[in-house]
């Protein structure tokens, strides 16, 4: 969902319009897509009236991480017209998913990390995705409570997203806690299962990560899983 808002001021001090309308002057289009002139709000929608000489209009982005044209006609006073044009950036994965860690937060831990390849060499939408899945999976555990995310958590949320863009894949990792043997010609791994693989069952791909959360798991709402 993006927003957009408007300002109407005379003489540098907002001040009601008679109207505000969605309109350019062909009158072909409110807000559309700067990349293929998609319309994504047509002319003739008038926006919302939310304080004096404020004004918004929200509406639903077909995509993430766009960017808009939008033109409004302004009529102030009456009978005298106004034609408002911008640009207008739309909301993002992180944002609208509720990532608890931002892809800038994200550039500046792992500008720090030694063989961070995965992450920088991904594009900030896929950055954007392994954060939100990230966050999704630590969400749903067992934490303590506290009132601001500790950085600890944030770090690894990141480590995790890292696991994510190397390709781990976390339903597989779940499935091959089953396997006990695997072989290929004469070459045989076999896997000790009865020691549990705790941050794989918990949904956390990233063992690094899960050294960081467990400090934070409150204990007293944990589920002991073993495996006989």
């Amino acid at each position: 969902m993006s927003k957009l808002e408007y300002t109407h001021e005379v003489g540098g001090i907002p001040t009601d319009a008679v109207s505000v309308i969605f309109d350019d002057a062909g009158h072909k289009y409110g807000i559309k897509r700067s990349d293929n002139d998609a319309i994504v709000v047509s002319d003739g929608y008038e926006m919302i009236h939310v304080g004096v000489g404020q004004y918004e209009y929200e509406f639903n982005d077909p995509e993430y991480d766009l960017t808009y044209d939008y033109s409004i006609n302004v009529e102030y006073p009456a009978s005298t017209f106004n034609y408002v044009a911008g640009q207008l950036t739309g909301s993002t994965l992180a944002t609208d998913g509720g990532s608890l860690v931002t892809v800038e937060e994200g550039d500046a831990y792992f500008s720090f990390r030694l063989f961070a390849d995965p992450w920088e060499d991904a594009d900030d939408l896929d950055k954007q995705k392994a954060l939100v899945m990230s966050t999704k999976a630590v969400e749903v555990l067992a934490l303590m409570d506290f009132d601001e995310t500790p950085q600890d958590i944030k770090d690894a949320i990141c480590e995790n997203a890292y696991a994510l863009l190397d390709g781990v894949n976390s339903e597989m990792e779940f499935e091959n806690l089953s396997m006990v043997q695997q072989g290929y010609a004469n070459v045989r791994s076999t896997y000790n299962r009865g020691i549990s693989m705790e941050h794989i069952e918990s949904g956390i791909v990233s063992i690094t990560a899960w050294r960081l959360i467990k400090p934070y798991l409150d204990v007293s709402r944990v589920i002991q899983l073993s495996r006989v």
